[in-house]
């Protein structure tokens, strides 16, 4: 079974770009991170796209993958993030631990140029956001994503909303060898 997250900013586009590509990824299970969190807590208002309790968050997403992973044999693809905004607005990274207790595989990085993002999020949710908040924030990521290879062998690719399903397909299939980036 092959697993695999799906990260990205908020507003770059994660849910759209998989809609878009749901035909080639039918072997797949895809599950929302936020969705799972919310099996196992509820939701607090820590402000417009931050977490108060960062931990707290992972751990009910860890226990809440292992249970549908019991329940499903499916490879999956988790539509989640590497990073986030905490209580401050600071970027915070997710703990480590989440990698190894949920085995994922190899990580796809959805970027987008942040104006474009920034203007998505003001259009769909009414919000303005700092556009040099939004850059940190895929900065951050894409040097997480890096450090995890480094230290880990956990595999990632940047992709952009110009990846086909097939071309995604074909980069996670090549998890598990040589960092494709």
């Amino acid at each position: 079974m092959k697993n695999i997250l799906f990260s990205g900013v908020h507003g770059v586009g994660k849910g759209f770009f998989l809609e878009k590509i749901k035909k080639e990824i039918e072997g797949y299970s895809i599950y929302s991170a936020s969705t799972l969190i919310e099996k196992y807590q509820p939701a607090t208002d820590a402000g417009y796209k931050k977490v108060r309790h960062v931990k707290n968050n992972q751990d009910s997403l860890i226990k809440a993958i292992k249970e549908a992973k019991m329940n499903d044999r499916n490879n999956f693809i988790l539509d989640g993030h590497l990073c986030i905004f905490n209580v401050e607005g600071n970027v915070v990274r997710i703990p480590e631990n989440f990698f190894e207790e949920t085995q994922i595989e190899g990580i796809v990085l959805l970027q987008d140029c942040p104006d474009v993002i920034t203007d998505r999020i003001n259009k769909r949710d009414g919000k303005k956001i700092n556009v040099q908040s939004i850059e940190k924030m895929q900065r951050e990521e894409q040097k997480f994503a890096e450090e995890l290879w480094k230290k880990n062998k956990i595999p990632y690719v940047v992709v952009t909303h110009k990846c086909t399903g097939a071309e995604f397909m074909q980069r996670i299939q090549e998890f598990g060898g040589e960092n494709i980036e």
